[in-house]
């Protein structure tokens, strides 16, 4: 029978890694392994910790960007986010009108008609204030900007129409009936006429013709006279009432 002898311990350091290399030829059999090094993380390099907690588990990857279209029964749908995409609109035929119920009505343009007729280019005061408010609300501002320009232009027509056909018209006999007037008071005192008809208490002229190139006119006079009677003449007059006899 064979006794087997354990083979001997290995070399063993006598001292802690940090008291330097141990002495050579002194390895007690008592000392153990040697204990690996232990470097503090402020010593060295700093250690790796991780950027999650061990239970969040791996990251999730990103999901691929959807296609730009897709084949659909013979035509393709567009991306997701794109004008063309109408997926999750109101079911409706009209949306726009569906949308528009929840906003306030917009103002009247017909005051755009009134002020824009009576004043003029003035009237587009009215429509900055209105197309404004119009614009808060949500609603198109065109109609008052029509109203307006379609006004302005009609309105232009008419009033210079009134001017041509009414207002100068007026102002002409309104000038006359002056003119008229300023030439029966000349002719009640005018020394000619007493010295041709005698006293005369009141003249009464109207007119005859147009007036020619040089401002004369051609008028009809009646004279009473202070013995009752009445006698007439026709004169010549200008328009700062100077007049003559007409031959």
């Amino acid at each position: 029978m064979t006794v087997q002898t354990p083979p001997e311990p290995g070399h063993y350091p006598s001292a802690p890694p940090w008291t330097g290399q141990p002495e050579p030829g002194h390895h007690p059999h008592w000392a153990g392994p040697p204990e690996p090094a232990h470097h503090p993380h402020w010593a060295g390099q700093p250690e790796h910790y991780p950027s999650a907690p061990p239970w969040a588990g791996p990251p999730i990857p990103e999901p691929p960007p959807p296609p730009h279209t897709a084949p659909l029964y013979g035509g393709t749908v567009p991306a997701y986010g794109s004008p063309e995409n109408k997926h999750g609109q109101l079911l409706v035929r009209f949306p726009g009108e569906v949308h528009d119920l929840n906003r306030p009505e917009a103002p009247s343009w017909r005051p755009v008609v009134v002020w824009t007729f009576l004043l003029s280019v003035l009237g587009i005061i009215s429509v900055l204030r209105r197309a404004a408010q119009a614009r808060r609300y949500g609603r198109r501002r065109r109609p008052y900007w029509i109203a307006f320009v379609v006004t302005l232009v009609a309105g232009g027509a008419f009033w210079t129409a009134a001017v041509f056909n009414a207002a100068i018209p007026l102002y002409h006999q309104y000038r006359e009936a002056g003119l008229t007037e300023q030439l029966q008071t000349a002719l009640v005192s005018d020394s000619r006429v007493t010295k041709e008809f005698g006293a005369v208490s009141a003249v009464e002229c109207s007119t005859v013709g147009d007036r020619d190139a040089d401002g004369v006119r051609t008028y009809l006079c009646t004279f009473q006279l202070s013995t009752g009677k009445a006698n007439g003449m026709y004169v010549n007059a200008d328009t700062k009432g100077n007049w003559r006899e007409k031959e």
